[in-house]
C-alpha cells in the first residue's frame, strides 16, 4: 500500500494524534485530498453538510470512515501496474465500486448502524483477483477462459492452476495489510457464509448477497436468496423483497460518479454500470 495510507493507520494507532496530524499526512499527497474534499462533499456518502478545507472534511467524515474511504481508494493505486490488455482496470473497478454500493443499499435497509463501512468491505472483498492479474497474468487469464469453457467455478480452476483462489489470496492480502479479522472473513467465506465466524456472520452474509446480485444484475433472479434471507436471518429481515431492483437502480444511479471520486480518471468513458456487471 502507498506510503500515505501507512502513515494514516499509524496516526489512527497513536491515542495522542490529532486532526491536525491527519490533515498533514493527506496534504503530502494532492490527489488524495482532492478526493478527501469531494468525498465529504458527496451526497452518497450523505455527510450533512458541505465542508470547504481538510479539516472540515476530517472533522466531518472521522477518523474510521476516513480509513476506510482511504484504503478504497489507495487499493485502487496499488494496482495500476496491471497491464490494460491482461484486466481492464476501469471495468475491474467499477465493477467492485458497485458491488461496494450493493453491500451498502443492503446494510442500510437491514438497519446496521454504520453503512459506509460496507461501502468498503463490498469494494475490496475481491481484491485477490486485481492481485492475481497483477502477479500471475497468464494463469489468470487461462483459469478464467477455462472456467466460462468448462462450466465450472473460477475459485476450483484457480486453486488447480495456482494452488489457491482469490478468496484465499483476499483473505491473505487482507491480513497483509493488518487490516481487521472481519474484512478477511468477508474476502474469505463471501461465497460460502456458513463458514464465517458468527460474530461476523451479518456482514459476511450481507457481501454474499451484494456479490450474487453484482454477479447477475438481472431482477428477479436473486429471488429465492432474498427470501430465504428474510425468512432466515433476523437482522435480515427487514430487507424489501425487491432489493435487487434498488440496488441495480443506485448502482445505474452512482457507480460512475463514485468511482470518480476515489480514482479521477475519465469515467465518463466507461460502459455502462450494467453492461459491466454483465461482463464481470
Amino acid at each position: 500500500m502507498p506510503e500515505v495510507y501507512l502513515k494514516i493507520r499509524t496516526l489512527i494507532q497513536d491515542t495522542d494524534s490529532y486532526t491536525s496530524d491527519y490533515v498533514r499526512v493527506i496534504e503530502s499527497d494532492s490527489m488524495l485530498a482532492s478526493r478527501v474534499m469531494r468525498i465529504a462533499n458527496s451526497d452518497f456518502f450523505g455527510f450533512s453538510r458541505k465542508v470547504e478545507n481538510l479539516t472540515q472534511a476530517l472533522n466531518l467524515i472521522g477518523v474510521m470512515q476516513l480509513h476506510d474511504l482511504l484504503l478504497c481508494s489507495l487499493c485502487m493505486r496499488t494496482f495500476t501496474s496491471v497491464p490494460s490488455e491482461v484486466l481492464n482496470l476501469k471495468a475491474f473497478w467499477l465493477y467492485s465500486t458497485q458491488c461496494g454500493i450493493a453491500s451498502r443499499v443492503i446494510a442500510q435497509y437491514s438497519f446496521s448502524p454504520i453503512i459506509n463501512h460496507f461501502f468498503t468491505l463490498g469494494l475490496v472483498h475481491e481484491i485477490g483477483h486485481a492481485a492475481i492479474y497483477s502477479q500471475a497474468p497468464e494463469l489468470a487469464i487461462q483459469a478464467l477462459e477455462d472456467s466460462q469453457m468448462q462450466n465450472r467455478s473460477i475459485q476450483n480452476i484457480e486453486r488447480e492452476y495456482l494452488g489457491f483462489d482469490y478468496c484465499q489470496l483476499s483473505q491473505s492480502l487482507l491480513k497483509l495489510w493488518k487490516l481487521p479479522e472481519l474484512y478477511q472473513q468477508v474476502a474469505s467465506f463471501h461465497l460460502q457464509p456458513k463458514l464465517a465466524d458468527s460474530q461476523f456472520s451479518h456482514e459476511v452474509q450481507i457481501i454474499n448477497l451484494a456479490h450474487a446480485i453484482c454477479q447477475n444484475p438481472v431482477a428477479g433472479l436473486q429471488h429465492e436468496l432474498i427470501a430465504f434471507l428474510r425468512e432466515n436471518e433476523p437482522l435480515l429481515k427487514h430487507l424489501p423483497a425487491n432489493i435487487d431492483e434498488i440496488i441495480i437502480d443506485e448502482i445505474n444511479t452512482h457507480a460512475n460518479s463514485v468511482l470518480d471520486m476515489l480514482w479521477p480518471v475519465d469515467s465518463q468513458l466507461l460502459p455502462s454500470s450494467i453492461e459491466v456487471l454483465r461482463e464481470n
